[in-house]
Formats: C-alpha cells, sequence, structure tokens
C-alpha cells in the first residue's frame, strides 16, 4: 500500500513542478507562486520516493 501511495505523491510532485515551469513559461517570469510549487513538488518527488522504497519492501 505504501508503494501506490509514494507513487501518487511522486507523480503529484512531478506535476506541481511540471505547472510551474509551463506557467513561468508562459509569464516570461517566475514568481513566488511559482518558486512554493517547485520547492513543493520537488519536496513532494523526493518524500513519495523514499515512501515508495519503504513500501517496496
Amino acid at each position: 500500500m505504501l508503494f501506490y501511495i509514494g507513487l501518487g505523491m511522486q507523480l503529484v510532485g512531478f506535476a506541481s513542478v511540471g505547472l510551474c515551469l509551463f506557467a513561468g513559461m508562459t509569464k516570461g517570469d517566475y514568481g513566488q507562486l511559482e518558486l512554493i510549487q517547485l520547492i513543493g513538488g520537488s519536496l513532494m518527488f523526493y518524500v513519495g520516493t523514499f515512501v515508495k522504497g519503504r513500501g517496496a519492501k
């Protein structure tokens, strides 16, 4: 079960970073919201990787 929770967290984190990238490209600049999305998405992705690894054992 932890494997799927971790996988879901990875997907949400990856999507958040992707949205941040495209939002910055369309506006031409990265604001505070995009910075929060980037950091939060990266953090969620790596926490999901940790959780997924714990659930695979």
